[in-house]
């Protein structure tokens, strides 16, 4: 083979590997992104953000935001089978930052929003789920614009030791400050709800004050008018005292304790 022809077909091949290296960033028109996220140095026991974009810090800034879906994949043979999805939807421009999340995970890793400094500049970031690495990486598809970094993976902690404190600090919880709104004629949840618990122990658990103008209880259970008719057997005022000395509280009423440990069942 003419050694011209070789040289040429050595330099396309590094040429053409160098680009896949380096195309991890593809732009679909304007603002609008596919990028793979180079997560090295990531492993297990490690903790980690991904800088979304820059947000204000005291001084006027120009727009920045990320609205898009992020995903982080880890299946194969011998690996734990973990895929989350975040959706995002986060802006900052002139004084102000708002910001929201819908999660998808399993078990009780999530992603969470959060607020860092790194070098210098203050970021909105990504909390990435805690637990066995994403082996097959974290790619991200739709809008991005940032006067810094964007979709940055930065690790700040492995094996509980804290990591790249030199660049990274500051890091705190970002309260979501979007709301979302459904307009629809039903809304069903096929599962649990949890309204300021991760893990609701019951279909609803809430844990806070409930508002309601009214609340009708549906049971199954007969009303227990049964008491009143002639052949019903009263326990004796004898019988009672012997079990409230023995058991210290009335019969068919839960114990404080079990009420501290299970809730009070209330019925109708």
């Amino acid at each position: 083979m003419n050694r011209q022809i070789l040289k040429f077909l050595l330099l396309f091949v590094v040429v053409f590997h160098l680009k896949i290296a380096m195309a991890q960033v593809t732009t679909v028109s304007g603002d609008y992104v596919h990028k793979m996220i180079n997560t090295t140095g990531n492993g297990d026991f490690t903790k980690s953000l991904i800088l979304l974009h820059e947000i204000y810090d005291n001084t006027l800034l120009a727009d920045n935001y990320i609205v898009g879906t992020l995903a982080a994949r880890r299946g194969s043979e011998g690996a734990f089978n973990r895929l989350n999805v975040a959706n995002i939807n986060s802006s900052s421009s002139y004084n102000a930052t708002f910001a929201n999340l819908v999660s998808n995970d399993e078990e009780s890793y999530r992603w969470q929003l959060k607020t860092c400094r790194y070098k210098g500049k203050k970021y909105i970031a990504l909390d990435v789920p805690y637990a066995a690495w994403h082996g097959n990486g974290i790619q991200f598809i739709g809008w991005v614009k940032s006067s810094g970094l964007s979709l940055e993976f930065v690790i700040y902690e492995k094996n509980n030791t804290p990591q790249n404190t030199e660049f990274l600090s500051e890091i705190a919880d970002y309260l979501a400050n979007r709301q979302i709104t459904n307009y629809v004629s039903r809304f069903n949840v096929l599962g649990r709800v949890g309204i300021g618990t991760v893990n609701p122990q019951a279909d609803l658990s809430v844990n806070g004050n409930i508002l309601a103008k009214e609340i009708k209880v549906k049971t199954d259970i007969a009303v227990p008018d049964y008491v009143f008719e002639p052949d019903y057997k009263l326990k004796s005022l004898e019988d009672i005292e012997s079990y409230v000395k023995e058991n210290k509280h009335l019969p068919e009423i839960p114990s404080a304790k079990q009420i501290q440990a299970d809730g009070w069942m209330w019925r109708v």
